[in-house]
């Protein structure tokens, strides 16, 4: 479980990828994707593959928006405020301020990131001097102030968090397609730009007013590391009756719980551990290492879908060797990490969903054993 912003980003999106998350703004034309409704007994395969993936990509943000905003009664010391009670006009006296202010600080916000990020990184940025070339760190920069910038601005026009995804989305498919296309580096870079970029506005923001916007600005970072996208338009090339597909289905309606079960576990595991961004209790490392042990997940759904360890061996393992050492993440809390999910993924899915997965998370456990990291 990683510091809280290292989020293994990776996302290969496919020509027709802003195509599949079409159903952020509108629901399917040739049928209903709601469960219960009347369906057209007459769609064509790919509608009815369009279909499945729309349905799996609302189940799974019903879910995920639901237990990740509302833990506060199961975790007080959070600080975050129950989704229920999230008023978004409550600090309306100091909403244009604030905006005002962080639009205007948004550039120095990523030069100061960036320092960080080489303080971090430092020999392993300087060892990487030819692919950074490639794309200087003004670009980097503009990319992920540009996505802060969209989200101020929906703050500033009274949307909510649950509609950034709407709202930002396409953007961030830009971005990560950009620099998934270059390599594992330029991810692990992207994200740890956008989480310090997003920590230090925190910082300026008075305190009261900071619950709110930390809803906002997890969203977005949530939506960016996350590779949902590259899952749905890999769904939408199965076959409905794929054993695959439905594997994938039941787990990605599961992620959320599974990965709260996983954490607990480890923190009891390991009660004293603490990371370069602090203990695991921490608020912040909390929500990074639930989101970090979902990723987990769906890179074993991305592999499920493809029928090959890619997405593992090009992406999730790179990023991971890249950052955790520099990040004082033990291999040991990883170890156990995988040991726990691999328990849970037996005790929650069905037998003929679990078997689907079962190759691909003993590839993740060898890749991670002490004969590899160390």
């Amino acid at each position: 479980m990683t510091p809280e912003y290292q989020g293994l980003p990776v996302h290969d999106w496919t020509q027709g990828a802003p195509e599949t998350l079409a159903f952020l703004t509108q629901t399917s034309t040739s049928g209903s994707i709601i469960p219960g409704e009347p369906q057209d007994e007459n769609l064509s395969p790919s509608s009815h593959s369009s279909q499945m993936m729309a349905l799996m990509a609302v189940e799974w943000a019903k879910q995920y928006y639901s237990m990740i905003w509302a833990t506060n009664q199961a975790n007080p010391s959070l600080g975050l405020e129950s989704l229920n009670k999230i008023d978004i006009t409550e600090f309306d006296e100091q909403r244009s301020r604030i905006v005002s202010q962080l639009l205007q600080m948004l550039n120095v916000a990523g030069e100061i990131a960036w320092n960080k990020i080489e303080a971090v990184l430092g020999d392993h940025i300087q060892s990487h001097q030819i692919l950074l070339k490639l794309i200087e760190k003004t670009e980097i920069i503009q990319d992920t102030c540009q996505l802060y910038r969209k989200t101020i601005e929906a703050y500033a026009q009274y949307e909510y968090p649950s509609r950034l995804s709407v709202l930002v989305g396409r953007d961030i498919i830009s971005v990560r397609r950009k620099y998934s296309s270059i390599n594992a580096l330029f991810l692990a870079v992207l994200a740890m730009e956008f989480h310090y970029v997003g920590r230090i506005l925190l910082d300026w923001i008075p305190l009261k007013s900071r619950s709110i916007f930390i809803l906002y600005f997890k969203a977005v970072e949530d939506y960016l590391h996350a590779p949902l996208g590259e899952v749905y338009a890999l769904a939408g090339t199965h076959q409905v009756d794929s054993e695959a597909l439905i594997a994938v289905q039941q787990l990605l309606s599961q992620t959320t719980t599974i990965a709260h079960t996983v954490y607990k576990r480890v923190c009891h595991l390991h009660p004293g551990y603490r990371s370069m961004s602090g203990h695991l209790v921490h608020s912040m490392v909390y929500y990074s290492s639930i989101r970090d042990v979902e990723l987990f997940q769906i890179y074993l759904c991305l592999s499920a879908l493809e029928g090959n360890l890619r997405p593992i061996q090009d992406e999730l393992f790179p990023i991971c060797a890249i950052l955790y050492p520099r990040l004082n993440v033990s291999w040991k809390l990883v170890q156990d990490m995988l040991k726990y999910l691999l328990w849970e993924l037996y005790h929650v899915l069905l037998p003929e969903n679990f078997r689907v997965f079962l190759p691909y998370v003993h590839a993740l456990t060898e890749m991670f054993s002490d004969q590899v990291v160390y």
